[in-house]
C-alpha cells in the first residue's frame, strides 16, 4: 500500500505586481497556480539549502536530509551548480566508506 502525504492549506498574500509575474509564467507553462507554486517552493528551498551549504552553515548530509534526497543526489546537485564540496566532511567520508569500503 502506498502512503499518501497529506497536504496543508496555507494562504499567501501577493502584490498585484507579483501576481502578474506568476500569471505570466503560469500562462507560458500552461499549468495551474497550485502546481506552479509547489514548483516555486521546491526550487526556492533547493536554492536556499545549497546557499546554506555554500556558506558552511550546514553539512552535505544535512542538506540532503532537508531536501529529502540522498547524499549522492545532493552532491550531484552541488556539481550541477558548480559548487565545490568538502571531501573531508564526515557525511561524505561515511558515504564513500559505505559505497567503496575502507
Amino acid at each position: 500500500m502506498v502512503e499518501v502525504e497529506k497536504s496543508t492549506v496555507i494562504t499567501v498574500r501577493l502584490s498585484k505586481r507579483s501576481l502578474r509575474k506568476v500569471e505570466a509564467v503560469r500562462a507560458l507553462e500552461n499549468v495551474d497556480r497550485s502546481t506552479l507554486f509547489k514548483e516555486f517552493i521546491e526550487d526556492g528551498l533547493q536554492e536556499r539549502v545549497v546557499r546554506l551549504y555554500e556558506k558552511g552553515k550546514i553539512s552535505s548530509g544535512r542538506g540532503a536530509e532537508i531536501l529529502g534526497i540522498s547524499l549522492r543526489e545532493f552532491l550531484e546537485l552541488l556539481e550541477r551548480k558548480c559548487i565545490a564540496f568538502n571531501w573531508d566532511t564526515g557525511s561524505i567520508k561515511e558515504y564513500l566508506k559505505e559505497k567503496y569500503g575502507e
